[in-house]
This record gives C-alpha cells, sequence and structure tokens, in this order.
C-alpha cells in the first residue's frame, strides 16, 4: 500500500509541479504527517524532491528529473490503449500522431505488458459516434485551439447577430461529436460556448493570464451538474412497443403491459411540444397515458393530420 502511495506522490510531483504538503494530502487521501514521512523516503531513496519555503511554496522535483516506470499493470494498459476517441484525434489533426505514438509507447513496455497491450487493442474497441454520425463541423476549431494554446484572447461574435465581444478561451472540450469552449469573459465570469453556433471568430493580439486554480476537468464536471439540475422536466407516462422502445430513455426500469411486445415507461423530456412531437414520430408505437395535456396535444395533432390529408 505504501509503495504505491510513494508512486502516486512521485507522478503528482512530476505531471503538477510544485505542490504544498496540503495539497499532497488532499489528493492522496493521508494526513500531513503522512504526506512528510513519504516525501523524507523518497529522499532517502534518491529521489531529488525538495522543499521551497515563503509565500508560493511548496515540494518540488528537481526540473530534469523524470523517473522511468515500466510497471503498467494489465488494467492500466488498457486504459490507455483501449480509451482513444478516434473523431476528436481527427478534429484536431492528429490522428496519425496519435497511432505514432501507440506503437513508440508499446515498444517501450515490457514484453508482458506489451502483449497485454495488443491484446487488448485486438479485442475492444470505444466508438463513441452515433450511428446517424451527425458531426458539426468545427469550423473554428484550429483557431480556438490556438487561442487555448498561445493564452490569447478572441473577438466573437456568437448565436445571433451582435456586436463582436472578447473572451480569454480558457479550454476545449468534445462532448460526443459536438466541440465545446470554455472561456472567461471580460467581467470575469465563465461561460461555456459551443462552437458551431459561433458566426465570426478574430484572434488577438492580446495575452490573457489563466484563472488561478482553473481545472478544466473540474470545471466541466461542475458545469454539467448545474445544466443538469436546472434542465426543464417534463415526466411523461407512455404504452410503447418493443420497436420503439430504444427512442426513449426510461427513468426507471419498463414494465411488460398488458400485451406481448408492449411496455409501460416513465421518462422526462423538457417540454409538452417536445414530448408531443416524440411521441407523434413513433407512428402509434407510443401511446400516451399521462399526463392528459399530453394525451389532448397528441390527439388534437393527430386530428388535424387528418383533416389536412383528407382535404
Amino acid at each position: 500500500m505504501r509503495a504505491e502511495r510513494l508512486l502516486r506522490l512521485l507522478l503528482r510531483l512530476q505531471t503538477r509541479g510544485r505542490s504544498t504538503v496540503a495539497e499532497l494530502a488532499a489528493a492522496l487521501d493521508v494526513s500531513h504527517r503522512t504526506v512528510q514521512r513519504d516525501l523524507d523516503a523518497l529522499s532517502l531513496a534518491g529521489v531529488p524532491v525538495y522543499s521551497t519555503r515563503g509565500r508560493g511554496g511548496g515540494w518540488s522535483l528537481l526540473p530534469d528529473y523524470r523517473s522511468r516506470l515500466t510497471g503498467l499493470t494489465p488494467s492500466e494498459v488498457m486504459s490507455v490503449f483501449v480509451g482513444a476517441t478516434a473523431h476528436v484525434l481527427a478534429d484536431l489533426g492528429l490522428d496519425a500522431s496519435a497511432d505514432q505514438a501507440v506503437l513508440k509507447l508499446i515498444a517501450t513496455l515490457p514484453d508482458a505488458s506489451r502483449r497485454d497491450a495488443e491484446y487488448a487493442r485486438q479485442r475492444l474497441l470505444i466508438d463513441h459516434a452515433g450511428w446517424d454520425d451527425r458531426r458539426e463541423t468545427p469550423r473554428w476549431l484550429d483557431l480556438c485551439r490556438q487561442a487555448v494554446w498561445e493564452e490569447r484572447n478572441l473577438s466573437i461574435t456568437y448565436n445571433r447577430p451582435e456586436d463582436p465581444f472578447t473572451i480569454s478561451p480558457l479550454g476545449l472540450v468534445a462532448k460526443n461529436r459536438t466541440w465545446y469552449l470554455i472561456a472567461a469573459r471580460t467581467d470575469g465570469q465563465i461561460r461555456t460556448y459551443r462552437l458551431s453556433r459561433l458566426t465570426s471568430a478574430t484572434l488577438t493580439e492580446d495575452p490573457f493570464t489563466r484563472p488561478p486554480g482553473f481545472d478544466l476537468t473540474t470545471h466541466w464536471s461542475q458545469s454539467q451538474a448545474a445544466f443538469r439540475a436546472t434542465r426543464p422536466s417534463y415526466p411523461i407516462t407512455l404504452r410503447v412497443h418493443t420497436d420503439s422502445l430504444p427512442r426513449f430513455r426510461p427513468t426507471t426500469p419498463p414494465i411488460p403491459a398488458d400485451a406481448p411486445n408492449w411496455w409501460i415507461i416513465h421518462t422526462d423530456l423538457e417540454s409538452l411540444p417536445e414530448a408531443r412531437a416524440a411521441v407523434l414520430a413513433q407512428a402509434g408505437t407510443a401511446i400516451p397515458l399521462d399526463p392528459p395535456a399530453l394525451i389532448t396535444a397528441v390527439h388534437e395533432a393527430a386530428q388535424a393530420l387528418a383533416n389536412s390529408t383528407a382535404s
């Protein structure tokens, strides 16, 4: 257990740089005293760790030090070589580089780990694209990536005709087939912008300073949680045929109905119009049971359609 913790401590210092004892203790979920003992153990083992006192101080590794750790476990090997997201790398122009990187990484592994990597690559593939493959063309992706990398402001217009405004790009997020830009406005608020809704983007010469302590992964997780909490909710109950069951996402397990291949499901959509459209799209293989307003809306829409066809 301690050997694993020492390894995690070493890797954190190597990847995150200078860290305080409090930060290391929080990351490793141990006490300050345990971190101090582990740092002493690393030093005695010949690892060049050193402390800097005063404001902004902490523990660091010598700048040129890099551990050479090849003892990956089978599960670690699989997580590295199976989880590549091809369409994201292609959008960034990194697909060819990724293939070469995988080959180089495999070549550096010990024989046993190399066999695990090849075994996993030949047996597991994670494809995040849907069957219809509706992929947004990331028109501004290259420019936004340059702004993020070089920490330069962008002047953009967004979603509708308006005067350009300035943002400080902090990171890019690919969710399924859609790209988002996380950026700070001039008032300090951090917002999310869907790249397909940018109507113009110009890279400025003005540099910016990233907000202290900003972490892209943490911000995205918190942003998604806040979005789900404020998302409009319209719960409905349907009688659905097996053929249409995949079109809905039940919030509870489906219950068998009164006929073979029919199910009672509860699901949650954003509004009455969305629910009406979802039911009508299934051409009689999804029957609304609740709420009454949805039943009435579907009947009225179906009657209007029948009348227009008859005329």
